[in-house]
């Protein structure tokens, strides 16, 4: 019963192939009999045998045109497949990571108000913290690029961009603290102009996810003309009324972002906070 079934599976993914292959094997072999057998023809078996010669050959240019289609359609019909199942993992990790980050992000808030660090702070702690903060950090970035916009063949290098700019607010200005992946890095210095938009849009208000989807929103200053990404999600990262600064991932087509990206960057935002939060 089971080797009925793979036959059958076989026979419809790959049995029109080989029909189509032996139809044109069978009319190139008669392309070149009727060459043949047409030598030294006179009148109207010459014009026949031509005849049968030339709708031959055309019989083999269209059905390597069908079998060329069909495997243009195959190519389609996978590439769809993969983009509907990279959603719905994307929406798995939304619908999974935003209700459980939201929950840490809580706890770690509230922990952080009851039980303050001591000060002075041991240095050994603060250096522990820091190194641990970086883990989450590097992990953040990590996750974001892998599941927005994953790398793609034939490099399958990057193609997205995730970057954190930590905020300072004694001078209301911004600092790179991370950025994944090196190849192309975003803007080191925010000049005052960046840190309004940054500040106002994103941070301000109790913050506000910011996203250019090329329809409501065609242009930040997060990505200028010119350096290859079109598609932004802009995050704020704050606990309680901290604000900790901006979590920002930048794709190369505004196609590569779909709604469930914002949860998902929205749900690493908030495990990012949780981080700074304790320290």
């Amino acid at each position: 019963m089971e080797l009925h079934v793979k036959m059958k599976q076989w026979l419809a993914e790959r049995g029109v192939h080989y029909l189509f292959l032996l139809f044109s094997a069978v009319l190139g072999v008669a392309v070149a009999v009727v060459s043949v057998w047409a030598d030294g023809a006179q009148g109207a078996n010459k014009k026949m045998w031509a005849l049968i010669a030339g709708i031959s050959a055309f019989g083999v240019v269209l059905i390597t045109h069908f079998e060329k289609r069909l495997v243009e359609k195959g190519k389609k019909r996978a590439e769809d497949r993969a983009i509907r199942a990279e959603a719905d993992m994307t929406m798995l990790y939304s619908t999974t990571l935003r209700p459980l980050s939201d929950k840490v992000k809580e706890l770690t808030t509230v922990y952080a108000a009851a039980a303050p660090l001591p000060s002075p702070t041991p240095v050994q702690t603060v250096s522990d913290l820091q190194q641990k903060r970086k883990e989450v950090l590097d992990g953040v970035l990590r996750g974001a690029v892998a599941l927005t916009a994953p790398p793609i063949g034939p490099s399958f290098l990057p193609r997205a961009r995730c970057s954190f700019y930590l905020y300072d607010a004694a001078t209301a200005g911004f600092k790179l603290e991370g950025t994944f992946p090196g190849a192309r890095p975003p803007r080191t210095v925010i000049d005052p102009v960046g840190a309004a938009h940054m500040k106002n849009e994103i941070l301000g208000g109790g913050g506000k996810t910011f996203r250019i989807d090329g329809v409501h929103e065609t242009h930040s200053y997060l990505v200028p003309p010119g350096t290859g990404y079109e598609a932004v999600i802009a995050i704020p990262v704050i606990y309680g009324t901290t604000e900790i600064g901006v979590l920002s991932v930048d794709a190369p087509l505004y196609a590569d972002f779909i709604d469930h990206h914002v949860t998902l960057m929205e749900s690493l935002a908030d495990i990012l906070a949780s981080a700074y939060a304790l320290g």
